[in-house]
């Protein structure tokens, strides 16, 4: 039963992964050259923005201006796909939100996390609460996430749920569900997907490049992550105005190719990746810790 259930999660992660790299043809992928644009339809737009592109005109970039450690940044959740339109064009929709809310309690820097997403009338949802070690990354050292579908009427699947709970101590990672378990070991920093923005710039070295190990929604390793300076670039936004954006690229096993489009002061205006992307909609004080 054990390996079942685990064997099961794990299929679903990589099916999800199949799907995108099938579509790989027309998504926008890091150019060799990064000071070109890549990919296809060139001219429409740089292809660090390009799954967003639709979205852009209707999206304006948070200003503002929260200093601290409690903060709570609020991302829409973009989806693209392929829009049959005259103009034979890529179109976005906002599927869902993440709420990340990172504060302080006595033992150091948390992070409480709420994802949903809503695809043909059915919800998921993922909530997670992340305690951090003491280094300049704040780098994982316990959590508890779980997921869950819900219905139209808004109640849980039942059989939808998953609770895991795990630890991360000198690299040695544990991961424990209900009934199975199983173990990673880390040979860089490990951070989740939604302590990145975070961390960029601030936590990179004299080069601009962060390097570390990426534990996907608090449960898989995705090693030797690299996150380096992609250049800047003009992004038009709603109302026709036109921001310059910092843009960092990160690579690494297991992922597809991700920008952050940060702006001036440091705030991660976008997150672009294959099918799903993040847009920031709001940027506060946090009332967390």
């Amino acid at each position: 039963m054990a390996e079942t259930a685990m064997d099961r999660r794990q299929f679903l992660h990589c099916g999800l992964m199949a799907t995108s790299l099938v579509a790989a043809g027309r998504l926008p992928l890091l150019g060799q050259d990064r000071r070109e644009v890549s990919g296809i339809d060139s001219s429409a737009a740089p292809y660090a923005v390009k799954p967003v592109r639709d979205h852009l005109p209707r999206f304006s970039p948070s200003e503002a201006a929260v200093q601290g450690l409690r903060q709570t940044h609020r991302y829409d959740i973009v989806h693209w796909h392929w829009g049959r339109t005259p103009r034979t064009t890529h179109e976005n929709t906002v599927i869902g939100q993440v709420t990340i809310d990172r504060g302080r309690t006595a033992a150091g820097v948390v992070y409480e996390v709420t994802q949903r997403t809503k695809i043909g009338g059915a919800e998921s949802v993922i909530e997670a609460r992340i305690a951090c070690h003491t280094d300049r990354w704040h780098s994982v050292r316990t959590w508890r996430v779980k997921s869950f579908g819900l219905a139209p009427d808004g109640r849980t699947h039942r059989d939808s749920q998953l609770v895991e709970e795990g630890r991360c101590e000198d690299g040695h990672i544990r991961v424990e569900g209900d009934r199975y378990h199983y173990d990673h070991r880390a040979q860089h920093p490990v951070l989740t997907q939604w302590q990145i923005p975070d961390a960029l710039p601030l936590k990179s070295d004299e080069r601009g490049e962060m390097l570390f190990d990426l534990l996907e929604d608090a449960s898989l390793l995705r090693a030797d992550q690299r996150v380096r300076p992609d250049g800047k670039i003009p992004v038009t936004v709603a109302g026709s105005r036109t921001v310059t954006l910092n843009t960092y690229a990160q690579t690494g096993r297991g992922i597809l190719p991700t920008h952050y489009l940060v702006d001036t002061d440091n705030r991660v205006q976008l997150v672009t990746r294959g099918f799903l992307s993040w847009a920031l909609q709001d940027r506060r004080e946090s009332a967390l810790g």
